[in-house]
C-alpha cells in the first residue's frame, strides 16, 4: 500500500445524505432512470461503484437533495 498512488473520488467526500431529508420530493421514474443508467456504467467504471450504491439506497423515496 506504500507505492499505492491517491486517485480523486467522484463523490464529495463528507456529504451525508439523509432519508428524512426536508427538501422537495423528486420525481420517482426520472430518479431511477439515472440510477439505472450508472448502474450500467458500474461495469466500465468500477470506480464509481460506491457512489451509486450511496443514491441507490434513496430510490424507494428520492428527494431533490438526493440528485
Amino acid at each position: 500500500m506504500e507505492d499505492s498512488k491517491p486517485i480523486c473520488t467522484p463523490m464529495v467526500t463528507g456529504c451525508s445524505l439523509s432519508a428524512n431529508d426536508d427538501s422537495a420530493v423528486a420525481h420517482q421514474p426520472t430518479y431511477r432512470s439515472m440510477i439505472g443508467s450508472l448502474l450500467y456504467l458500474i461495469g466500465t467504471w468500477p470506480d464509481i461503484m460506491h457512489a451509486v450504491g450511496i443514491v441507490w439506497r434513496f430510490h424507494a423515496n428520492p428527494k431533490e437533495a438526493h440528485l
